[in-house]
């Protein structure tokens, strides 16, 4: 599936960003306000924190790729927070 499809649109969290730390911040407020499971909530932070990866590694602008690497660095310390342990 396409890092930017929406597959599922009923199951959306609508208002996600990441363009600097401060939108994921937020974004990551939502998450975890939305009433939705665990899965889906890691779900939507996984896919967020690729496409702030994805977007620092091909941004041209040196600030922009800063921002971009904060925002999925916020994304990512939720997700390593709050995954679910295999023991």
């Amino acid at each position: 599936s396409d890092l930017y499809t929406d597959e599922n649109p009923k199951g959306t969290i609508h208002g996600l960003g990441f363009t600097d730390s401060a939108t994921a911040k937020k974004s990551v407020a939502k998450i975890k306000s939305s009433g939705k499971s665990h899965a889906h909530k890691i779900q939507a932070a996984i896919a967020m924190s690729q496409r702030a990866k994805v977007a620092s590694q091909r941004a041209k602008d040196p600030e922009k790729k800063k921002d971009l690497g904060a925002a999925h660095k916020v994304y990512q310390s939720y997700i390593d927070n709050n995954k679910k342990s295999k023991d």
